[in-house]
């Protein structure tokens, strides 16, 4: 665990995994950026709140509603959990088929709690000089906090190195945050995945993204090592154009857990194959009775 404290109110907590959490010390609260793998996890802040300041009324914020960013979420019963509206909505669907599959992450008894202070485009406490905003592009809920006053803006995983996981198809959406990022007054812009961001790196967040909307080949040296993630994308992609169809043919016996159980491990598997593989679950949809009974 690396604890740093980041301009004059500001304290970020980076755990083993990389995966860092973002405390604002406000004047009448505190706000915790996302909340990890788990109320285990949270132990940590729990005690820096206890010890460190004065007690304040605490509020969650949840970048966006994937597992690693959410978990720690019920160590802070009763809490206000701020996210947007999709947030909330993405999190009731995906997060008991998350919380089932990927049990090896979990760090404590894990109960989902859900955003329960939601917005549309914007949120702001004017008192703390806080600012939520909708930044949909690595998901469709992404979100983005805005210290003003100490000019840091926690992106979440809007920004990775050395490329990011595209979970949302609207590509030109996630192009648009990226700007939005890069074009930020912030003095300090932070990733929950790799820590403080600079310039260069939302460039190339940019190009990689702006690639694969293009066709474009992506060259090893903007990959890296990141292989299996940039296969991830492309079949995830793939996946995503096809989900309303999807979504559309089995109408309200949509199960979103049946549905991703046949395809678990889209880093694995590469993109001829995998698109084989879709293919065939497409075709075999006309031969559904679930279908025949909508």
């Amino acid at each position: 665990m690396i604890i740093r404290e980041i301009g004059t109110r500001g304290v970020i907590f980076t755990y083993e995994d990389d995966i860092s959490v973002y405390l604002i010390k406000g004047d009448h609260l505190n706000i915790l950026c996302d909340t990890h793998l788990g109320p285990l996890s949270m132990d940590v802040i729990k005690e820096y709140l206890l010890t460190q300041i004065v007690p304040k009324e605490l509020l969650v914020f949840n970048s966006h509603s994937d597992w690693d960013h959410i978990w720690g979420n019920c160590a802070f019963e009763g809490a206000q959990i701020i996210g947007h509206e999709t947030a909330r909505r993405r999190m009731q669907e995906i997060g008991d088929y998350e919380l089932n599959r990927l049990g090896k992450f979990h760090n404590g008894e894990i109960k989902l709690n859900y955003p329960n202070l939601t917005f549309s485009e914007r949120l702001t406490f004017e008192d703390e000089d806080i600012e939520f905003s909708y930044a949909p592009g690595h998901t469709i809920d992404s979100s983005l906090c805005f210290d003003r006053r100490d000019s840091v803006l926690f992106v979440g995983d809007l920004i990775e190195y050395p490329i990011p996981y595209l979970d949302y198809y609207d590509l030109d959406a996630f192009i648009k945050t990226l700007k939005i990022i890069r074009d930020s007054p912030a003095r300090i812009k932070l990733s929950a995945h790799s820590g403080i961001v600079n310039d260069d790196l939302i460039e190339r967040n940019l190009s990689y993204v702006r690639g694969i909307l293009l066709g474009q080949a992506i060259t090893p040296e903007m990959i890296e090592s990141s292989a299996e993630v940039h296969q991830y994308n492309l079949n995830n992609r793939l996946l995503l154009k096809y989900e309303p169809l999807i979504r559309e043919k089995f109408g309200q016996n949509f199960d979103y857990a049946s549905f991703r159980s046949n395809f678990l491990d889209l880093s694995q598997v590469n993109s001829n194959d995998f698109e084989a593989e879709l293919g065939k679950y497409l075709r075999g949809l006309n031969n559904s009775d679930v279908l025949k009974e909508t």
